[in-house]
């Protein structure tokens, strides 16, 4: 069976090599004000799905929460198990099979970790997945780029140059995706790689969440949790799970 794009590009050592400019300090701001912000008790169950290579989730464990992080990709759980915590979890599984259940009292979806999918059906799947992992009353955080925003801003070509490797970057907007390519050159090897998101908004998501008992309380714009708007930076939808 034909690999997927995202099994094969998270798992490339050229992933990490291109975002390695990812701030590592706004992630774990973003994360302090969060956890403010819908008011989670020490001790907390939060599940970071899917985790990467474990950012979020290795600060997550630090305030004092135990944490569960899933990703496909072997590397990154590798990356993320170096991080000895004891109250800090990783396994490797698909995000659209579920494997918990009632268990969660927070899940984070974040850094635009949804909408890889080619069909309706599997996010749905996905979406199953995440909803049934979390606890009555439950809170689900979905961190999501702005579409409009990109629509009117996108860059449709870069050439960068990182540690001697380079990488021809094209974006493209094509069936509701987001599109991007990624040619590396690496000495005499070439790679290709590709990106696709599908260009979700507020009403999407609720679409897929709310007949698994989810509404959604409040949005934000950036990683500051200030208001939504058209030209924000980032979606940021704080949902609730009923209480059944």
């Amino acid at each position: 069976m034909e690999q997927k794009w995202f099994e094969n590009w998270f798992d490339s050592p050229y992933y990490k090599l291109l975002y390695r400019h990812r701030d590592d300090q706004e992630a774990a701001t973003f994360i302090k004000k969060l956890i403010i912000e819908i008011n989670l008790e020490k001790g907390a169950k939060i599940l970071d799905i899917p985790c990467g290579n474990g950012r979020h989730a290795v600060v997550m464990a630090q305030l004092g929460y135990d944490v569960t992080g899933i990703d496909l990709s072997q590397r990154n759980i590798c990356e993320a198990l170096l991080n000895d915590l004891s109250n800090l979890h990783f396994f490797e599984t698909d995000m659209r099979t579920q494997i918990f259940n009632n268990h969660f009292d927070v899940v984070m979806n974040l850094f635009t970790s949804f909408g890889y999918f080619d069909s309706e059906e599997e996010n749905r799947k996905a979406m199953l997945s995440i909803t049934k992992s979390l606890k009555p009353k439950g809170i689900l955080v979905i961190d999501f780029l702005n579409n409009k925003l990109l629509h009117e801003n996108l860059k449709h070509s870069d050439i960068l140059k990182i540690d001697g490797v380079d990488f021809i970057i094209k974006r493209k907007i094509e069936n509701n995706f987001v599109i991007k390519s990624i040619h590396i050159k690496d000495g005499a090897k070439e790679f290709n790689f590709e990106e696709c998101v599908q260009l979700l908004e507020l009403k999407d998501f609720e679409k897929y969440y709310s007949p698994f008992g989810l509404a959604t309380e409040k949005i934000y714009g950036d990683y500051q949790l200030n208001p939504f708007n058209k030209n924000s930076d980032r979606l940021i939808i704080i949902a609730r799970k009923k209480n059944d």
